[in-house]
């Protein structure tokens, strides 16, 4: 008996998972579902067209990040991400990136002229007041650092939390704030230019600095 069909559709039961659970971590990062909110897998299964088994394994996969809890007869709820976890989050990828640097020092020349378009990216968006292009292009600056580490563990992780989202929650707090997108620009090239000349300790610092500034707009008021 062939075993082409079972493989063909686990493959595709695990895609249809790692969709759904890419979902469901957006709408929890963004509002959509509020903290405490049940998640009920018959009627996520109704709404994406699937069986309960993916919808199962998604919701198990997001009980390991912590953005939901399961209890034995209460099901699954949101537990969501509030401040501090957004702080946590942004302090782990600050350790996972400074290491990306010191793996990676010193950089290619390819790299580096990928983080000066990025970098030339930010500018014009910052400019313009285009402040989700400009987190595209930041995201790019940053994940290429990730890369260029040249670790897949910390390169999993770091996409694993979805910064995409992340992003876009730090920009609505940073906004309300006086520090603008030009200030942050001006620390990314601060950045490049410390890796053009391989000063890893600054160039580690300046890593710290930026995000530590961003996980600032989470702050306790």
């Amino acid at each position: 008996m062939s075993t082409a069909a079972p493989e063909a559709a686990l493959v595709k039961r695990t895609c249809m998972r790692d969709r759904i659970r890419d979902e469901l971590i957006t709408r929890i990062l963004d509002g959509t579902y509020p903290a405490g909110m049940q998640l009920k897998e018959l009627s996520l299964a109704r709404e994406f067209n699937v069986s309960q088994a993916p919808i199962r394994e998604a919701l198990r996969e997001l009980e390991g990040t912590g953005l939901v809890t399961s209890e034995r007869y209460r099901g699954t709820r949101v537990r969501g991400a509030d401040a501090l976890e957004m702080r946590d989050s942004y302090e782990l990828r600050a350790m996972i990136e400074a290491r990306s640097v010191e793996r990676a020092s010193p950089l290619s020349p390819a790299v580096l002229e990928q983080l000066e378009v990025s970098l030339q990216g930010m500018t014009a968006a910052a400019h313009a007041g285009n402040g989700e292009g400009y987190i595209d292009h930041a995201l790019r600056f940053h994940r290429r650092l990730v890369e260029a580490g040249g670790n897949g563990t910390f390169l999993g992780v770091w996409d694993s939390l979805r910064w995409e989202v992340r992003g876009r929650i730090a920009l609505r707090h940073m906004i309300r704030q006086v520090e603008g997108l030009e200030s942050k620009v001006a620390l990314h090239a601060q950045l490049l230019e410390r890796l053009r000349a391989n000063d890893v300790r600054e160039a580690k610092y300046l890593v710290f600095d930026i995000l530590e500034r961003v996980a600032a707009a989470f702050n306790a008021r």
